[in-house]
């Protein structure tokens, strides 16, 4: 994600992510989760802009929870309290630069809500690299990592580029090179699905029936070597995501979105995050184009083909 300065003020463009290996290693004292994952950006984007409205008579531009300075273009359910994560990231920069903040914030949202593909996530940095830029703060995106960290568990991977092997509750970040650019087509079925509710049924489980139940084959590291290869094949019968079949006892969408993408072709098919966004990895953009076109007939929810970034 870069900013870049319009006649107005300045504008970026946060793109969603995909969950490729999703590994919980279990619970935190601190009430989130060990995580192990493989992350991808991909090509479906929110846009978050800033404009200077400090020489308008409102005062309404202001970050402050009473005063909310937030508009959202296409997704009036976007409130502009505490779980806001464009206000929480621009205040956060804020209050550590020293600084008074100002100005308005437009979020014209793509990417759908409650859905395992991080839009959340993406526009908080977003809002850090655009805030940093706008108010001309300059910190390194090193910096502004650290920061995210307190803003939200996926925010510090969107300020990195490309792919990465996110650990902890997601705060590490290990950036992953020499991945060749995969196809996908994405699923969003009308229901949502809520991550708190998602790890708190898998924490159920665990207690119940999974308890020590890990990966032993290192299957992170071998699907990464796969993708790099570009053994596609190999590599999407190496994908995981642990929460899946915890999801699919919440809602009889996981198990129908598994089904239908699996009469397509895929090299695999995997809910990314908590869900309840499915997706297939295509062995290319014709195939996923295709897949794509054939499933709009199914009455399954939003689909797009898609590539990585």
């Amino acid at each position: 994600m870069f900013p870049h300065e319009t006649g107005s003020g300045w504008e970026i463009d946060a793109p969603a992510k995909l969950n490729l290996y999703l590994d919980v290693l279990g619970s935190r004292a601190d009430g989130f989760h060990e995580l192990e994952t493989l992350m991808v950006p991909v090509r479906v984007y929110d846009q978050l802009s800033w404009v200077d409205s400090r020489n308008q008579k409102s005062k309404s531009h202001l970050l402050t929870r009473s005063l909310p300075n937030l508009r959202c273009a296409s997704a009036p359910s976007v409130t502009n309290g505490p779980e806001n994560l464009v206000c929480r990231a621009a205040e956060r920069l804020a209050q550590v630069a020293g600084i008074e903040p100002h100005g308005t914030f437009r979020l014209t949202k793509r990417i759908p809500m409650q859905a395992g593909l991080g839009g959340g996530s993406s526009n908080a940095a977003a809002a850090l690299l655009l805030a940093n830029a706008a108010w001309g703060i300059g910190y390194s995106r090193q910096r502004l990592a650290e920061l995210a960290a307190d803003v939200g568990s996926d925010v510090p991977f969107f300020l990195h580029s490309g792919a990465a092997v996110c650990r902890g509750r997601g705060e590490i970040v290990e950036p992953i090179s020499a991945l060749p650019r995969m196809h996908f087509v994405v699923v969003k079925p009308p229901t949502c699905l809520s991550t708190a509710e998602v790890f708190s049924q898998w924490d159920q489980r665990r207690e119940n029936s999974l308890k020590g139940v890990r990966s032993t084959d290192g299957g992170l590291g071998t699907l990464i070597g796969l993708l790099r290869s570009g053994a596609l094949a190999q590599a999407g019968r190496k994908m995981l995501n642990r929460l899946e079949s915890v999801a699919e006892t919440i809602s009889p969408w996981i198990d129908r979105l598994r089904y239908e993408l699996s009469k397509h072709g895929f090299c695999g098919q995997l809910m990314t995050g908590s869900g309840s966004a499915f997706f297939g990895l295509a062995r290319s953009a014709t195939q996923a184009r295709r897949a794509a076109r054939l499933l709009a007939g199914k009455d399954l929810g939003n689909i797009v083909a898609t590539s990585s970034c």
